[in-house]
């Protein structure tokens, strides 16, 4: 089930946030899915609901899809997991496209994301 603040129902999502949502169940296993909409964007969140016990981490994908102007962004973060539960989100990688919503390209996006490609990986170099 998805989480949906601001929406009335997901038969309230136009269609393409419908198909990308669906396409996204592949990782409803693994992540939990909240859908919000604010100021003319769609804010779709991925929360890892594991945790990589050798990192202590966990990671959070974010998604602002907009029709008006056509763009979207993607942005990874992760938590690194305290004694306490409780962590700091800290900013890994970042995609902004304006011009273009093709919900392929978002999902192909999200999936490197998630296998760690991408600046997805937990590189020591990072960001270089």
């Amino acid at each position: 089930m998805y989480e949906v603040d601001h929406i009335k129902s997901l038969s309230d999502v136009p269609d393409n946030i419908s198909n990308l949502l669906t396409e996204l169940k592949e990782f409803k296993e693994d992540f939990k899915i909240k859908v919000e909409y604010c100021k003319d964007r769609y804010k779709i969140t991925l929360y890892e609901s594991t945790v990589n016990r050798k990192l202590s981490i966990t990671r959070c994908i974010l998604m602002e899809i907009s029709e008006n102007p056509c763009s979207y962004s993607i942005h990874l973060f992760n938590k690194q997991i305290q004694n306490s539960g409780n962590g700091e989100l800290k900013k890994v990688y970042e995609v902004e496209v304006e011009g273009e919503n093709d919900f392929r390209l978002i999902k192909q996006d999200v999936k490197d994301l998630i296998e760690g490609k991408k600046g997805a990986s937990f590189s020591s170099n990072y960001p270089l």
